[in-house]
């Protein structure tokens, strides 16, 4: 399956669906588990990584914050690294492409 990055949804569309996340889960762990992974998917990863810590702090050291929060930032290392490989690739395509296109026009 590939790797879909939703940096292209505005702000306020991302608040809106923290909020109805809010709404559908209440206040849990497994909510702000939740916030954190769509803030990841959203290539907003500093505020991600806020929200797992703020998680830690709001929540406690109970085995099942631990975990999630141990799950939250694996979570955020595997999709930063997919967005980083995404990069490099689209990036090193673009220069095979100027490459051609010189090579060409020569």
């Amino acid at each position: 399956m590939p790797f879909t990055q939703l940096t292209d949804i505005s702000q306020e569309g991302l608040q809106l669906a923290i909020r109805e996340l809010r709404e559908e889960m209440f206040d849990t762990p497994e909510c702000d588990y939740t916030i954190a992974k769509l803030l990841c998917h959203c290539g907003q990863f500093e505020a991600a990584e806020r929200h797992i810590d703020d998680m830690l702090l709001k929540w406690g050291t109970s085995p099942e914050v631990v975990t999630l929060t141990e799950k939250a930032y694996a979570d955020m290392a595997t999709l930063s690294a997919a967005q980083h490989a995404e990069s490099s690739t689209a990036a090193n395509q673009a220069m095979k492409a100027t490459s051609s296109v010189s090579v060409a026009v020569a």
